[in-house]
């Protein structure tokens, strides 16, 4: 009978067990010793397993999951990988339970524990039993730490956590503490519970201090009593040409905006873009807006940066609003926005795009006056010959009235030609100058966009350049070569002033140069410009442009 019991359990064991496969590193360790479970499933499980099965012989000292990805032609396989660090309760055969994996269960396995058992921490009315997502992780990338304190009693609502230590990382608490109860071999415990998320920039080994419990915001352990772990803290996997470094978990890009049915050169409308990350502290989300274009004037108007902490990790968001003003007709096209990203969860590069859009930009309308005197030209009939002519030309003759009949035909028809002419002249005068102003003014912005950017990042060298590039496009009538060139065409001593400062700063202590005063003041000069100005075009207006800094 135990035969045929232990030969059904060899043939019903692959089917239940098929679908996890469970390893371990060693199966025969001392009781200070640290195991290394694996659990491995063909499937992508979102949902934490319960590891509390493992509690009865095994203290769980981290966790960390990888989803595993790999792609054939016709296929695409998908595995999710837990790695877990146990550490003996006692010593003598142990045994790992089944665990579930979404719809399946791990393999049981046993393991010969030897040597003299560790203090029992069960044994005391209060202990730690703090756990960590990973002990191995990128620079800059999410490690979770939950401190769990266990009591027999109930914990006291004076009890609280400190915050746990990490050298060069940042800390932040995720969530209130929580109570609950448990059973632990028998015995209830009642649990005060709490989330870290830390955020290590060094690589390297680093050890990690456990939570320290506070009484009345005083510590009631002191730090040499506290639990470490081990932390390996790996350099950055990659670096792209715009030097930021993405590990995160999840990372999604949207857009919102509505353009104009009618869109013309002036027109503008406002372009929202949301860049949301789980594992990642708000500041360090990439910026999204970029101005580099020749086709449309874009200003950064607003950025936003959340952050909303869950028990899963920290949720940050960046929504930065953007004005778009087309500068010119035909199609306006927007630039694709490509992240790149690591994926910490699969372990491996990721790309993130917001495709290209494409709006059309229509030619701007001719203003309603111009329009309607050329209606008036084109209607207005020519007078009818005037009476006493014909009575003068009567009494010169048959010889005179022929050729005075002549001349003033052709006369009045030379003229009948010039009015029919003159509005199609003048509808195609307005539309050579409109193209021209609108040519000049997309040079001007763009150049003042440009020295915009380079004033506020104080960077002399570069200011120098573009302040004679905008000066080129803003006084066209003067030759503008150097400095000095742009002195003279400002005619204004103040302006002047700052423009000797910033050459002197250049060639002195080019690091030291501020431009807030020398972009206050070229600002005061195109508003200065715009006042005496005559009205632009219909429908054509223009904003100040400020950029901010780069984060």
């Amino acid at each position: 009978m135990r035969a045929f019991s232990a030969l059904l359990l060899c043939i019903i064991s692959p089917v239940i067990f098929a679908e996890v496969r469970t390893t371990l590193d060693r199966y025969s360790v001392t009781a200070a010793d640290t195991l290394l479970l694996t659990l491995e499933a063909t499937d992508q499980i979102e949902q934490r397993p319960d590891f509390s099965v493992l509690d009865a012989d095994f203290r769980l000292q981290s966790s960390q999951k990888v989803i595993i990805s790999s792609h054939t032609s016709a296929t695409r396989d998908v595995k999710t990988r837990w790695h877990l660090q146990l550490k003996p309760r006692s010593t003598g055969t142990l045994r790992i339970p089944p665990i579930r994996l979404g719809d399946e269960l791990s393999e049981p396995l046993e393991v010969q524990v030897n040597g003299r058992p560790q203090p029992s921490a069960q044994r005391s009315e209060r202990f730690m039993d703090s756990q960590i997502s990973q002990d191995q992780l990128y620079s800059h990338a999410q490690l979770l730490l939950t401190a769990r304190l266990l009591q027999r009693t109930p914990v006291d609502e004076n009890i609280t956590f400190g915050a746990p230590v990490l050298p060069d990382a940042l800390v932040l608490t995720l969530d209130a503490p929580e109570r609950h109860i448990i059973e632990r071999d028998g015995t209830p415990w009642h649990v005060l519970e709490q989330t870290f998320a830390l955020y290590p920039s060094s690589a390297g080994l680093h050890t990690l201090t456990d939570a320290s419990v506070l009484v009345d915001g005083s510590p009631a352990n002191a730090p040499e009593q506290r639990n470490t772990f081990d932390i390996e803290v790996l350099p950055a996997a990659h670096q792209n040409s715009l030097g930021y470094w993405l590990p995160a978990e999840r990372l999604t890009l949207t857009e919102n905006w509505q353009p104009p049915g009618n869109l013309q050169p002036g027109d503008s409308f406002t372009r929202e873009l949301k860049l949301t990350a789980l594992g990642l502290p708000a500041d360090a989300l990439p910026n999204l807006f970029s101005s580099d274009n020749d086709s449309f004037f874009a200003q950064l108007i607003d950025v936003s940066l959340t952050e909303q902490p869950t028990r899963q990790g920290l949720v940050s968001t960046r929504i930065e609003r953007v004005r778009i003003e087309p500068l010119g007709p035909g199609l306006l096209t927007l630039p694709s926005i490509d992240l790149h990203w690591w994926n910490t969860l699969a372990d491996r590069a990721d790309t993130l795009t917001l495709p290209t859009r494409t709006l059309e930009v229509h030619l701007p309308s001719l203003p309603e006056g111009s329009r309607q005197d050329s209606a008036t030209a084109i209607n207005t009939p020519a007078s009818s010959p005037a009476e006493p002519l014909y009575i003068a030309l009567t009494g010169l003759g048959l010889l005179c009235l022929i050729s005075s009949g002549g001349w003033f035909y052709s006369h009045r028809q030379l003229q009948r030609l010039q009015a029919r002419d003159q509005p199609q002249n003048e509808t195609e005068k307005q539309q050579h100058e409109q193209q021209v102003r609108l040519s000049s003014q997309r040079a001007e912005r763009n150049t003042f966009q440009a020295l915009t950017i380079a004033c506020q990042q104080n960077d002399a060298d570069t200011a120098r350049l573009r302040l004679i590039e905008w000066s080129q496009n803003f006084w066209p009538e003067y030759p503008v070569n150097n400095l000095d060139d742009v002195c003279e065409a400002a005619h204004s001593q103040a302006f002047s002033f700052l423009v000797l400062d910033l050459d002197h700063h250049r060639q002195q202590s080019p690091y030291t140069w501020q431009g807030d005063l020398l972009l206050e003041a070229i600002e005061a000069l195109r508003n200065r410009r715009r006042r005496n100005d005559s009205p632009p075009l219909s429908g054509s207006h223009e904003t100040r442009a400020s950029l901010p800094l780069a984060s």
